[in-house]
């Protein structure tokens, strides 16, 4: 990529996954994945479609008044498919399974009757234990995890707590 674009990366992440901008980027960010999948992004692509999407967001994002709160609508605009293509659709939907998964999907299309498979590769053990899905399921990853001993003794916290911040 010719351009820094980490803001609008984590923007549009957080218009594509639901989170808010402190669970996708926290401001104390000892992992740092959010860098790990723009990097994951933009070689798992082909040539410059992932700048391409990153600069029709921004675009859209700068035409909105360039100020969070409506990265969600923006996002939908495009995956409608408002000036991005179906091969930059099924990008956004791939970023989409990075960060709830922390796998790279890959879809290959045949005859069948389901019409193709899709396999996915995860990038590494931490996108493994940094998925999203595991704060959805207000859990985390077998052999991973950042509570003390005897957390379950505990209720667990509002569902809220794991939208937001890492746990």
């Amino acid at each position: 990529m010719v351009f820094d674009y980490m803001d609008y990366f984590v923007s549009m992440s957080v218009g594509l996954t639901g989170f808010a901008s402190e669970a996708i980027a926290p401001e104390i960010d000892p992992v740092g994945i959010k860098a790990v999948y723009l990097q994951a992004f933009d070689e798992k692509l082909p040539d410059g479609m992932a700048e391409q999407i990153l600069q029709r967001y921004k675009a859209l994002f700068d035409a909105a008044g360039g100020k969070p709160g409506n990265e969600e609508q923006l996002v939908g605009q495009m995956l409608a498919g408002s000036g991005t293509s179906p091969a930059q659709i099924l990008a956004m939907r791939q970023l989409i399974f990075l960060w709830y998964a922390g796998a790279w999907p890959t879809v290959q299309y045949d005859n069948s009757p389901s019409r193709g498979q899709t396999f996915s590769s995860v990038i590494s053990a931490e996108s493994y234990t940094q998925g999203l899905v595991w704060r959805v399921m207000q859990s985390h990853p077998m052999g991973s995890s950042t509570y003390n001993y005897g957390y379950w003794a505990a209720d667990p916290p509002p569902l809220s707590a794991y939208l937001e911040n890492p746990v």
